[in-house]
Parts: structure tokens; C-alpha cells; sequence
């Protein structure tokens, strides 16, 4: 699916190491290698069923056993509210690599701060590329576990909006968040069905032209047909397995596009 089929972005410090007593740096560094361990463990719980969107290698400044302090949540806000469109696009960007590996601080801001709050205000903003990181940074919140990614459901009818756009990047982007939704569990994909999310998705699969929004929307619609209530009735309503039939004759070539498109039948079946 495009940048997700990327390797994991190389990792490298943020900050400069303080001079410390050999006690403290030796706590510091149990702590962190703590946080990191449980931020592997999160990842993993839900790695089959959700995607992260990763910054290019030479763009990622994620670090396995980084720290983000109160200090980084202030900076970040100061960003995402400033004036200047460079500084709130850089925060959005920032932002959207911080949630790649999420620390306590950070899942705090998004589950008790202001961090929605924020990022729901660049859905009414006129420039694209605002849009588009706030897009990625919903996508990888809705790509953590449970109550981190229950924050997003507010924002489907926004996303589903955005499904039906002529901006093919957040045409994706949005597909791809409410993939991540889908997977979250029964209650989220009732959810999702109830503010219509199925025929948009089918829709994009079928008529898209451009093999990552095919991806991304085999990824969403695979994921609205877990059981127990898969909606088969409705699918097939929508013709879901004639336009997977002929979107998969048409991207025969192209072995990603195949591999998501017989996720779709495998799920049907």
C-alpha cells in the first residue's frame, strides 16, 4: 500500500544526553526501555489489522527510546495554533511521526489534551498540505489500540467527505484512517455503517484508477467484512465482487494491487 510497504524509518536521537549520576541515567534508561517495549507490544497487537503511514527513512525522527516531554507537548501546540503555514504544516508533520511510536506523554495529549481539538480545526482549512498531514496524523492515531483510536471515530463523516474528493492524496488518506477504524473492532465498524461508510469505499474500489487508492480501499472494505456482522448482503448489493473482478483484471500486472484485491475475495468468502 504504497509508503506503508516501506521498512520501518531509521531511527536516530533527538535530543543530546544530559551529563547524569550513573543512578539517575541508569533509571532514566529503565524507563525508557520500558516505554519503547510497550510501544513494541501495542504495535504488534494490532500490526495484522492496521497500517501505520511512515514518513520516508531520511524524514522519520522516531526514536525506539525517545523522550516527549510536556516541554514537546507546549512546542507542538504553539505550532498547530501558530500564524505561519511552514511552522503548522512542520508541527503537523512532527506530529504525525511523534504518533508513529506513541510515548505516555504523548498518548496523554491525544486521549485527555487538546490534540483532536486542534487537529479537527484543518478540516475546514483551505490548503491542501494541512489537510493532508492532518489526515496522516488521524490515520496513525486510528492505527494504535483501542482508546486512542475511539478519538478519531468523531471525525468519519469528515473522512468519508473526503473519500468522494478530487484530491487523489486525500482521497487516500481518508480511506486509509477509516481502514484503521474498521479494524478497531465490532462496535467501531457498526459505527462506521451507520454513517454510510460501506457504498463510498466500494465505490472507490471500483472505479479508481490509481493503484494505491485501490490498495487502500481493499484494505478499508476487507476490514468492514470481519464477522460477526460482515454486511455481506449489502456488499453484495453494491456489486463488491464484480468490481473487484474487474479491477482485478485490470490491475492484473500489478502484484500489490492482486494481493489486496484477493484479501476482498478471501474475506467474501
Amino acid at each position: 500500500m504504497g509508503d506503508n510497504e516501506k521498512p520501518p524509518p531509521r531511527f536516530k536521537e533527538l535530543y543530546k544526553q544530559q551529563q547524569q549520576p550513573p543512578a539517575n541515567r541508569d533509571v532514566r534508561h529503565r524507563r525508557l526501555v520500558h516505554e519503547a517495549q510497550l510501544r513494541r507490544l501495542q504495535r504488534e497487537q494490532v500490526f495484522m489489522d492496521k497500517r501505520l503511514r511512515y514518513r520516508l527513512p531520511q524524514e522519520s525522527e522516531t526514536e525506539s527510546e525517545y523522550e516527549f516531554t510536556p516541554s514537546d507537548t507546549k512546542h507542538i501546540i504553539h505550532g498547530l495554533k501558530s500564524t505561519r503555514h511552514d511552522e503548522r504544516v512542520e508541527a503537523l508533520k512532527n506530529l504525525s511521526t511523534k504518533l508513529e511510536q506513541p510515548s505516555e506523554e504523548l498518548r496523554r495529549f491525544v486521549l485527555e489534551g487538546s490534540c483532536m481539538e486542534l487537529l479537527t480545526k484543518f478540516f475546514s482549512a483551505t490548503d491542501a498540505d494541512e489537510k493532508l498531514h492532518s489526515l496522516w496524523c488521524l490515520t496513525n492515531i486510528a492505527a494504535n489500540e483501542g482508546r486512542l483510536a475511539e478519538r478519531v471515530l468523531p471525525a468519519a463523516p469528515y473522512l468519508l467527505s473526503l473519500v468522494t474528493s478530487d484530491n487523489l492524496e486525500l482521497q487516500n488518506q481518508a480511506a486509509w484512517a477509516l481502514g484503521n477504524l474498521a479494524a478497531e473492532g465490532e462496535k467501531t465498524r457498526e459505527t462506521l455503517h451507520a454513517n454510510g461508510v460501506l457504498k463510498p469505499l466500494v465505490d472507490l474500489l471500483g472505479s479508481t484508477t490509481d493503484e494505491a487508492i485501490l490498495q487502500t480501499a481493499c484494505f478499508a472494505v476487507s476490514n468492514m467484512t470481519r464477522k460477526p456482522n460482515s454486511y455481506f448482503d449489502e456488499l453484495f448489493a453494491l456489486k463488491l465482487p464484480q468490481l473487484a473482478a474487474k479491477q482485478l483484471v485490470a490491475f492484473k500486472e500489478h502484484q500489490h494491487c492482486v494481493t489486496e484485491l484477493a484479501w476482498v475475495f478471501a474475506y467474501l468468502a
